[in-house]
């Protein structure tokens, strides 16, 4: 981003505009399908894309280097998710556990994280990317993994949210083996990268944690998302990502030690009322859908009012969407809205 800094109570203000990655096969003139099979054809729409965004915003914000087409579902995959891929929108997986009994049965023992096509197709979609962009320094980066509530739901479709009353002690030990597999999953791939196995902080994105009732966190959510980040950090520093969580879900972020907290696309929550039951830092997000049918007064009131309220991490993102509905200008209107909060160096 340009070099500007923003203040407001003598509080410094940080905005920003996330680039989200389905408006580079858009840009690029492919489909989703083969921006995540065809690491050719993904990696040329990668140039037209960065390109394209840089002629357009110049140095307004950061465009994300080239990676590999992001999949948040590269452990469940390398379980056994069966993954399937429409022509024009997001991979999903199917659940592919009929009872606890076949998910413990498949989480047990060990496993080998690359054995499976989707994740060849990773290291080498990686392989190419190294080649292309960053003269052969290779980084495995794409095959991600979701928290173990989601991964959990995920692997047992809406059964697991019965389950949990059903079965709770099996649910219990299904969750305890998912969560260790998503550390071994993760440090395999730091292997891979010649990274630490123990970070110094660390991110999670569960959203289907708010899928459990707030009651119900302490037995069903709290142990397992600990038990991923004591796996993988020595938490100096915890970030979540929840969306759809609740007023009632918030007490508990305490006790997870966030460091910061992202609700993003949350309906339930307002500023007020996360602020009412949490002292925990949040940032606050306009949400592309919302801001491309904005006026740029209303974007600047918006802003008003998330600044006046204390929020100091702001973000809007552009996407695929704000490509097809040719409002991709609405970035500049945004910034500009900051321009009041500039500190005059």
């Amino acid at each position: 981003m340009i070099n500007l800094k923003y203040s407001y109570n003598g509080n410094e203000i940080h905005p920003s505009i996330d680039v989200v990655s389905d408006i580079v096969p858009y840009l690029g003139g492919i489909t989703m399908k083969e921006f995540y099979t065809d690491y050719k054809k993904c990696a040329e729409a990668w140039k037209i894309a960065a390109k394209a965004l840089k002629d357009y915003y110049g140095d307004l914000f950061p465009i994300p280097r080239p990676s590999g087409a992001p999949l948040s579902y590269g452990h469940l995959v390398s379980i056994g998710a069966p993954i399937f891929y429409p022509e024009d929108g997001e991979p999903n997986v199917k659940p592919f556990a009929d009872s606890t009994d076949e998910a413990i049965e498949i989480l047990s023992g060990s496993k080998d994280f690359s054995d499976n096509p989707l994740f060849q197709h990773y290291m080498d979609m990686s392989k190419y990317f190294a080649d292309e962009f960053y003269d052969g320094r290779f980084y495995f980066l794409g095959a991600g993994a979701q928290g173990p509530l989601t991964s959990a739901v995920l692997m047992r479709g809406l059964d697991f949210l019965f389950d949990i009353y059903d079965e709770p002690e099996k649910s219990k030990d299904f969750l305890y083996l998912m969560t260790n597999s998503i550390i071994g999953y993760q440090k395999f791939c730091r292997r891979i990268n010649g990274e630490p196995e123990i970070t110094n902080g660390g991110g999670m994105t569960d959203d289907f944690a708010s899928l459990i009732p707030p009651d119900m966190w302490d037995e069903f959510v709290i142990p397992y998302i600990n038990q991923e980040f004591e796996g993988l950090s020595n938490g100096a520093y915890r970030y979540m990502h929840i969306e759809n969580l609740t007023p009632k879900h918030l007490k508990h972020l305490k006790t997870l030690k966030l460091n910061h907290y992202q609700p993003t696309v949350s309906a339930a929550l307002t500023i007020e009322n996360i602020k009412e039951n949490t002292d925990i830092p949040f940032d606050w997000t306009l949400p592309s859908y919302v801001l491309t049918e904005m006026t740029e007064m209303e974007i600047e009131d918006w802003i008003d009012s998330t600044v006046h309220a204390g929020i100091t991490s702001i973000h809007t993102e552009i996407c695929a969407f704000t490509a097809k509905q040719n409002k991709l200008d609405k970035a500049f209107a945004f910034l500009k809205g900051f321009e009041k909060y500039e500190v005059k160096l």
